[in-house]
């Protein structure tokens, strides 16, 4: 009885580390590292299917086997998080356009040290929801703040890391308002730029417009309009190009 129970977990101990332990360890090499990582953001007015596209572009990575963090703009820390709350739903008293700069780049900061480099270092693709190029459009171009100042609070935030691509999904003013007046009132309450009037999203877009013309290798343009497919698909070939 005694070797026949030992014969009896030998083997289910054989079974465990040839067939169970082993999935495991496929499964961590199968994850692919990229030396030095890289750094994706999606950028655009609002409505523009930025979220949606980042979340297809991290599902298709993911079965690629990649390391992949998604995080958002202002946001993706503790810090970041009530930034963003104060950013987009603060009401007690009017934040000035300075302000509201510095307070963007406060969170960029944080998710700069705490979660974007960190995670470049261990090989992964990070995939931001709004970045850098929305500071100079929102900011800079709709608030009318200086870009040269904005663009020295990048180098500072950025520490000397700018995305690998950017991706800005144009959508028409008309049309991405439209989609904002469909929203409940009081939704538009929880976001103080949705709330913004339709001259104050047409220097948005301009804005982006201006930076895509200035940066054609870093900022791709894609069309909003397009079906979500065709539209990732687009998105997915121009990432595979940046990894080789």
């Amino acid at each position: 009885m005694f070797y026949m129970l030992l014969d009896y977990y030998s083997s289910v101990s054989a079974l465990y580390f040839y067939f169970v332990k082993p999935r495991k360890s496929i499964w961590s090499q199968q994850l692919k590292s990229i030396p030095g990582g890289l750094l994706f953001s999606f950028e655009g007015p609002d409505k523009a299917g930025k979220s949606t596209q980042l979340r297809l572009l991290a599902a298709s990575l993911r079965q690629c086997g990649y390391q992949v963090h998604e995080t958002r703009e202002p946001g993706g820390t503790r810090l970041g998080e009530e930034l963003r709350s104060l950013l987009l739903q603060f009401k007690q008293e009017d934040i000035s356009p300075e302000a509201e700069l510095l307070l963007f780049g406060a969170s960029r900061a944080q998710l700069m040290r705490q979660l974007i480099l960190p995670a470049m270092r261990q090989g992964a693709i990070v995939l931001c929801d709004r970045f850098i190029d929305s500071t100079s459009a929102y900011q800079g171009e709709a608030r009318g703040l200086s870009q040269e100042f904005i663009e020295a609070m990048h180098q500072f935030t950025l520490q000397g890391k700018m995305p690998d691509r950017s991706f800005f999904l144009d959508l028409d003013v008309k049309r991405s308002f439209a989609r904002l007046r469909q929203l409940k009132p009081e939704l538009l309450d929880d976001d103080r730029f949705e709330a913004e009037n339709e001259a104050f999203h047409q220097r948005v877009r301009e804005g982006f417009l201006k930076l895509a013309a200035k940066q054609p290798g870093r900022i791709k343009t894609f069309d909003a309009s397009l079906p979500k497919s065709e539209l990732a698909a687009r998105i997915l070939q121009e990432v595979r190009n940046v990894i080789g």
